[in-house]
């Protein structure tokens, strides 16, 4: 499976329970990106995105995703144990934190293979790194 992660500055995700921000255009450059596959995701990440066949809601989905599909990861647990793919959408702002991204990925086998940057509608800046799994 893919992950898709949106990370501040220093990593984080969320703060009591609520993700540090969102931006549509990123959220358009994701549904470009996926082509089509399914795009797994909880119930309060759904909230954010416009109904599509394509994405599945559901609170198991890192159990449930398939090899070749997506995941978007916010408020649940996560594991790159199964994953091939990592993107991280990283804000160009620091944010308040008490949940953070633990992955360390050059430990975990992956390797950077890409990096774009876009101009998103509420941030300057989103840069977006892909990372493969070596193997």
């Amino acid at each position: 499976m893919k992950l898709i992660f949106c990370l501040s500055k220093d990593k984080g995700m969320m703060f009591f329970g609520k993700r540090q921000s969102q931006d549509a255009i990123l959220r358009e450059w994701i549904i470009n990106h996926i082509e089509g596959s399914k795009l797994w995701m909880s119930e309060y990440s759904a909230k954010q995105f416009e109904s599509r066949d394509n994405i599945i809601v559901d609170g198991d989905y890192m159990n449930k995703a398939g090899e070749a599909d997506y995941c978007f990861v916010e408020d649940g647990a996560y594991s790159a144990e199964n994953a091939t793919e990592i993107i991280i959408c990283k804000w160009n702002r620091a944010y308040p934190g008490d949940k953070f991204f633990e992955i360390d990925l050059k430990e975990a086998g992956f390797k950077k293979t890409g990096t774009v940057d876009i101009k998103g509608k509420s941030h300057e800046k989103i840069t977006i790194e892909t990372y493969i799994k070596k193997g």
